[in-house]
């Protein structure tokens, strides 16, 4: 009996995991949507539900415009944060958590998120175009993320610790 039930979890891993990468292949969201965009359900002709992205009225145009201020190279992240946050930009609530300010951490993934470019990320390292609205263009996207790497390469840490058991 225990190895019908492990063929049946391991059969529906795969059917999922295949169920999700069809999905991304049609340019569909297979995720959460990030901060800027809802997510929707509607039924379409058939009555069947479909689970589709829309831009969000509020916070999309604070996205577009945290890209557009990262891209002229004049700030930081964490000022762009700070303004973002005077601005009203917050995380989108659910039932089970009310919307709060967003973190530094949380504004960096949202600055090196090709979805706001109109591409999905799969798995990681694959890229394919969404059918979502994009709400940045593609170029404005690659030379914040040439800012970004450029500032990484520059603030490298190099700490040295003087430890009493080091080398032991």
């Amino acid at each position: 009996m225990s190895s019908i039930a492990e063929f049946y979890s391991r059969n529906l891993a795969t059917e999922v995991t295949k169920g999700l990468s069809q999905k991304v292949a049609q340019g569909g969201t297979p995720m959460r949507a990030p901060v800027g965009y809802l997510n929707v359900r509607r039924t379409d002709e058939q009555g069947r539900e479909v689970r589709t992205v829309k831009v969000d009225p509020e916070r999309a145009p604070l996205i577009a415009w945290a890209f557009e201020q990262y891209a002229k190279g004049e700030g930081s992240v964490t000022a762009l944060l700070r303004d973002l946050t005077a601005r009203g930009l917050v995380s989108v609530p659910s039932p089970k958590r009310p919307s709060k300010p967003l973190g530094k951490n949380t504004l960096y993934k949202l600055l090196t998120n090709p979805y706001y470019a109109g591409v999905i990320r799969n798995k990681g390292a694959a890229l394919h175009p969404g059918a979502h609205e994009p709400l940045i263009e593609p170029a404005l996207f690659d030379q914040v993320q040439s800012l970004l790497k450029a500032r990484n390469a520059r603030m490298t840490r190099h700490v040295q610790h003087a430890h009493h058991l080091k080398g032991l």
